[in-house]
């Protein structure tokens, strides 16, 4: 049975748009970066994905 990994990055936080990198300390999402998320999940809402997994 074949396996499909599909891979997402993350969306736009405060730091993005300040031009900080934050590297894998946590950030918060910018208003254009909760729009993402939430486009995200209205994309991969019918998917069908067994699990997710998100490090953070």
């Amino acid at each position: 049975m074949p396996i499909e990994i599909v891979f997402e990055t993350h969306s736009t936080t405060e730091d993005n748009e300040a031009g900080r990198a934050t590297g894998w300390l946590p950030g918060r999402l910018s208003a254009r970066g909760r729009e993402q998320a939430a486009e995200l999940g209205r994309r991969r809402a019918a998917d069908g994905l067994a699990a997710v997994f998100s490090f953070a």
